[in-house]
């Protein structure tokens, strides 16, 4: 068992004093920002305001074209007192100008608007940049009052990308490689992401696979930590070769250009960036297009040398590109949606230890190593059943024993004496035999029975299953890309031929297991008839389940036949925690409250998203509906599976808005006032019982904005136009945690646990605390295991160096488990805030799922945005 992990994230050395660096910087001139905006104005026909200048595509258009800019600065098009280019060395006005002159032409490319660009392309050809020298503090913080640093704002754009140049500059030897690896920048739009450079070569069966390593640098902040951190976090980045590339209809791909720099044949300046780029299918236009902030198609106008590729020359021939072409190369990256890739996800931590230490060479001296985390409680897992091997076959019998019985008191519970209603909606014969054979196995019944209808009994628990074929409800709605009416339309109609062929449940909701052809068969947008049928089967009082139909990528049908109905189990509220093992002094009637919120699409009717929170309540030992959420109509708790039916009710784009056509569309900060509101009443509602709260700060706090590290104050809780108040105001018994996840943002570090004795670096499951916490300590990390289920990987498997194709080890997946961060905001003194945490750390595990990415209240809430916003989001993003 390791004793410590190690974070990979990086804070302000304190013994190396304030960070200044002396850069050459410009600003936005005043001129330039009037003119381009009233020539962009010209044309603008949409509804919504001039957003304003689309500067971005010309900062990324800079960053490609001159090779002096170390980092554009955030809001200079808005405000000529923020520096916008950043650079050691004042650049030459013809570098910078034949670029922003290029990007002009461009705002208004209509012919009718000609003669207004070439009347400010004369404005600003007057205007040169003019330069001044600026000490930039990149160490520079502010604290808030709750004891948070608060970073000058330009950090978060400006340090990442800075930091990401100083460890381009230098050379990484992978361990066991016998070259060196380089690293190019990419600019994203929360940090910066270093990838290796050329791609590394993988050949299997006679075909070349393609990837690089990534990393990934982002700033972030630590409730309660006066001073900010930098993450890095690593991984592989697979490059798309397949001829022609497959995009699902609907969706874009990410494109990293390597560019010469134009007006220069040869430089011995090592190019450092690559340059990003969007394109996605225009039915407008009828084709692939560069889309977004792309710069591709303006250099293509500034390079009148080197023919650059459009997107359908990428889509048709990726590995021409690839190769390169004229001093230029492109790379698609591969995403999911794309279909299987040879080159599997994921670095084993000794690779990603190695990689640490590289990057804490290259950011000496000036950043240092956060401390290693060590255990900050006793005990790791709730009270769970004990692990037999296969060799102790009568002891690994009465365990199964327990947990069947365990299973039926759970759904007893759930159905409150109720029979279950089970109908099971299958394509292949096969399928059924699955999904009736491992739900007879979860609930102990020995003969599953034969018919189409079925009817077990064990225990006081009843089992009625309707065994039914799908026909025609599972196959892909019929609608354009593109096409929202009929998309909408489509989905009306499908939703009603479920109402129509299964009759209206009575009592409690029933469950429907679904057999459905996997994603690849609904590649236009609009077509995945899940949402469908989830909002039909829960028009008529079930709750549903889907199991992909089998093909040569899915797990064995067994395993998926397992999952999915444990998960139906689920959402019927037959999922209760596990008793904790935190200590004796925690109240027994402890009740655990979660919070999400779940952002709903715009739809042809509503035009614009929403927002709305779900509250699920968990009360262990409650006899009767253990697990419920909080409606809101009725101002009440009902059970999980109620709320579900409910939400579904509303969910869909029939339910969007009244008849009438009369309900007023909410402005966002009404939004977040409602959501407040609610709050406040779920707040008021568990008072008078021992309660513990969980929110995830990061899904809640655009919402509920007091959330932001900058607000948070210890014991207190704060709600807009209020002043804070003390927890206890809120209910004598309320515990606060709050938790956070990667989030998108990389806003926890990635993590190993190193080895002993130079043994391969590993992984450690349990709660940890900083080696050099204070007393009255808040913040802890929550670790789990590696599934069971999932296959064996050696710790020291290498994908980054060896002979290239020497090994497998680039197409097996390296798992990483989830890193939670965990601070207890609300704990009176003479209480132990380890001992809250370990109690939200041991909400992850569970008998019958596999480790949690978030405690099981926080999971089955987050699970219910399945029925209040079931259309998936279009869109495709890289891994």
């Amino acid at each position: 068992m390791h004793s410590l992990i190690t974070p990979c994230a990086y804070e302000p050395d304190p013994d190396a004093g304030p960070w200044v660096e002396d850069l050459h910087v410009t600003t936005f001139a005043e001129q330039w920002r009037t003119e381009l905006t009233d020539l962009s104005a010209l044309g603008w026909r949409s509804r919504e305001p001039l957003a304003g200048l689309p500067v971005r595509k010309l900062d990324s258009l800079l960053r490609a074209v001159a090779p002096g800019i170390l980092a554009t600065g955030r809001g200079a098009a808005a405000d000529s007192s923020v520096p916008w280019l950043y650079a050691r060395e004042p650049l030459p006005a013809d570098v910078v100008l034949p670029a922003f002159l290029t990007w002009v032409a461009a705002l208004r490319p209509e012919s009718e608007h000609q003669a207004a660009t070439r009347r400010v392309l004369d404005a600003v050809r007057r205007t040169e940049p003019e330069w001044s020298t600026c000490a930039v503090e990149l160490s520079g913080t502010d604290v808030s009052p709750g004891g948070t640093a608060s970073p000058h704002r330009r950090l978060y754009a400006l340090l990442p990308e800075l930091l990401a140049l100083r460890l381009a500059e230098r050379p990484f030897r992978a361990e066991g490689a016998d070259t060196d690896m380089w690293f190019r920048v990419v600019r994203l739009e929360h940090g910066a992401e270093l990838v290796s450079w050329p791609p590394q070569t993988f050949r299997k069966h006679g075909v070349d696979h393609r990837y690089s390593a990534r990393l990934g640098i982002t700033l972030h902040t630590v409730p309660f930590s006066p001073s900010f951190r930098v993450h890095v976090s690593s991984g592989i980045r697979r490059w798309a070769t397949r001829s022609p590339i497959w995009v699902p209809g609907g969706r874009g791909a990410t494109v990293l250009f390597d560019l010469p720099f134009p007006w220069e044949e040869e430089t011995e300046t090592r190019r450092l960036r690559l340059v990003g780029n969007a394109m996605k299918f225009s039915a407008s236009d009828g084709r692939y297009t560069w889309r977004g902030h792309s710069p591709v198609e303006i250099i293509d106008d500034l390079d009148l040398v080197r023919r650059y590729p459009k997107p359908e020359d990428l889509i048709a021939d990726p590995r021409a590109w690839l190769a390169g072409q004229d001093d230029v190369m492109a790379a698609v990256v591969h995403s999911t949606a794309m279909g299987p890739h040879k080159i599997a996800t994921g670095l084993m931590p000794g690779e990603r230890a190695h990689l640490d230490k590289w990057v804490e060479a290259g950011l000496r001296p000036w950043l240092r190593r956060l401390p290693s985390l060590k255990r900050a409680f006793h005990v790791t897992k709730p009270v769970l059943l004990p692990k037999v091997p296969k060799t102790d076959p009568v002891r690994r019998a009465a365990v199964e024993l327990r947990a069947v019985s365990g299973r039926r008191a759970s759904l007893r519970a759930a159905l409150a004496g109720e029979p279950l209603h089970v109908d099971i909606v299958t394509v292949y014969p096969e399928t059924r035999e699955h999904l009736l054979r491992q739900l007879a196995l979860l609930l102990g019944v020995a003969d599953p029975g034969e018919g189409d209808l079925r009817r077990w009994s064990m225990d006081g628990l009843e089992v009625d299953l309707v065994l039914s074929d799908a026909s025609s409800l599972t196959t892909a709605l019929k609608t354009k890309p593109d096409a929202q009416p009929q998309a909408a339309e489509a989905l009306r109609t499908r939703r009603a031929a479920v109402a129509a062929r299964y009759p209206l449940r009575t009592g409690r909701p029933g469950l429907a297991l679904i057999e459905i052809p996997g994603a690849d068969r609904f590649t236009i947008p609009g077509t995945d008839p899940k949402p469908a049928l989830r909002l039909g089967f829960a028009d008529t009082r079930r709750l549903s389940q889907f199991i992909q139909i089998a093909d040569d990528h899915t797990a064995d049908p067994a395993t998926r036949a397992e999952a999915a109905c444990r998960d139906g189990l689920r959402q019927l509220g037959a999922s209760s925690a596990p008793p904790h093992r935190a200590g004796t002094d925690i109240p027994a009637d402890l009740q655990y409250v979660a919070l999400w919120v779940v952002r709903k699409q715009a739809t042809t009717m509503t035009k614009r998203a929403s927002r709305h929170l779900v509250a699920v309540r968990v009360r262990p030992a409650d006899l009767e509906y253990p697990v419920r959420g909080w409606d809101d109509r009725a101002q009440d708790w009902v059970p999980y599976a109620d709320l579900l039916v409910s939400l579904a009710a509303g969910g869909g784009p029939a339910a969007d808005v009244p008849a009438s056509g009369l309900r007023p569309l909410l402005t966002v900060e009404d939004e977040r006032a409602d959501i407040e509101r609610r709050v406040r009443a779920i707040l008021f509602q568990v008072r008078n019982r021992p309660t513990l709260l969980l929110a995830n700060a990061g899904n809640l706090r655009d919402s509920w904005r007091w959330l932001g590290n900058e607000a948070l104050v210890r014991d207190k809780l704060g709600f807009a136009g209020e002043p804070d108040q003390r927890l206890g105001a809120f209910g004598e018994h309320l515990r606060v945690v709050l938790l956070r996840d990667r989030n998108s943002r990389d806003e926890v570090p990635q993590w190993y646990a190193p080895g002993k004795d130079n043994d391969t670096p590993g992984f450690g499951v349990g709660l940890w605390v900083s080696q050099d916490a204070a007393s009255d300590n808040r913040v802890f990390a929550s670790t789990a295991d590696v599934p069971k289920n999932f296959p064996k990987v050696p710790r020291g498997l290498r994908k980054l160096a060896g002979e290239q194709g020497a090994a497998p080890a680039p197409t097996v997946t390296a798992w990483n488990p989830q890193y939670l961060e965990l601070t207890v905001l609300g704990c009176p003194a003479q209480d132990e805030a380890a001992t809250w945490a370990a109690i939200a750390h041991q909400l992850r595990f569970h008998d019958d799922y596999v480790p949690l990415a978030r405690p099981l209240p926080m999971h089955l809430a987050k699970l219910a945005e399945e029925y209040l916003s079931p259309q998936p989001a279009d869109g495709g993003s890289p891994e």
